[in-house]
């Protein structure tokens, strides 16, 4: 029997004891005359720790709590932690290395990347990356394997992001490969921009990537805006170029709107993407200069944007 599955078995047995002490109680039933009581209290087979206790309740509890009058029925080890994400989480997060080992491997491989293995596979980078890398890559089912790729390098990149990003970057090229190197760029974007970037740029066109690109371009712009406007504009002309040039532009807005809002203007054509771009940089700009982001609105031409920006700024029906 698994150590989790004798925990949970001898915790339910405990409660379900007790309870049938306090329902004793309550029908004033003294604890020591019980039958029940007497008899495990006797056995010496019992262990210590099962011999019953006084009741622990000062005041009669709900009677969600004492209901119970059958006798006692077999608990099913596999049914007490059921499918409770916090317990199992709780659970898996006290597991020492041995544990989560036998864990896994008590887990058919279609099981795997449920959510009880990949919390083990979480737990397992946490306590020994290495091993679990080394686990991981005996796992006979090819998908399983590409799937708890993802899960293990973005756990392993809380406690050692540079140890993540060197094992991924070393495996062989396949579309798992790139799904974990672009998540764990936006782990990258948070302390070195630069370095997101350069990841974005080298995975293969896809929506994670272009996703990947225009998250750390905006990381990118809070710390250097101008060197990030002009990275932006050199990207090809596009979807990709326009939606790059509007993150950035929101950005810039913090720092000057009306910077920020020429840059919009003069970068992206116009469209869906340029009016997400100028309402975004308005909002900001409103917030340290209400009444220089009013006047750029005003001297915007008659049009549906235009009426749009006004109310956001509160000036209802202004032309």
């Amino acid at each position: 029997m698994k150590t989790y599955q004798k925990y949970f078995w001898m915790t339910s047995l405990l409660t379900a004891i007790s309870l049938l002490l306090v329902w004793s109680h309550l029908r004033n039933i003294p604890s020591q005359t019980d039958p029940v009581a007497i008899e495990v209290a006797r056995d010496d087979s019992v262990p210590a720790v099962f011999h019953p206790a006084p009741p622990i309740f000062s005041e009669p509890p709900s009677p969600s709590l004492v209901s119970v009058e059958s006798p006692l029925a077999p608990v099913e080890p596999s049914a007490i932690p059921g499918e409770d994400p916090e317990k199992i989480a709780v659970l898996i997060a006290a597991l020492g290395e041995v544990e989560v080992r036998e864990g896994l491997g008590s887990l058919p491989d279609q099981d795997l990347t449920g959510n009880r293995g990949r919390l083990l596979l979480r737990r397992w980078a946490e306590l020994n990356p290495n091993a679990a890398v080394n686990w991981l890559s005996q796992v006979g089912d090819a998908g399983v394997r590409r799937e708890l790729t993802d899960v293990l390098a973005i756990a392993w990149s809380d406690k050692d992001l540079p140890g993540a990003l060197t094992w991924v970057e070393s495996l062989p090229e396949s579309p798992a490969k790139d799904r974990a190197l672009a998540d764990l760029g936006y782990e990258v974007a948070r302390v070195d921009s630069v370095n997101a970037l350069q990841i974005a740029a080298q995975l293969p066109a896809s929506d994670y990537a272009n996703e990947l690109l225009i998250h750390s371009m905006a990381q990118y712009a809070s710390a250097d805006p101008e060197q990030s406007a002009q990275l932006a504009l050199s990207l090809p002309e596009g979807s990709l170029r326009d939606r790059t040039v509007s993150s950035v532009a929101t950005i810039l807005a913090k720092q000057d709107g009306g910077a920020a809002a020429s840059f919009a203007v003069n970068n992206i054509p116009p469209g869906p993407e340029l009016d997400r771009a100028v309402v975004g940089v308005v909002q900001l700009w409103s917030q340290d200069n209400v009444s220089g982001s009013q006047a750029w609105v005003y001297s915007l031409p008659d049009s549906f944007i235009r009426d749009q920006l006004l109310q956001s700024l509160g000036i209802i029906g202004a032309h």
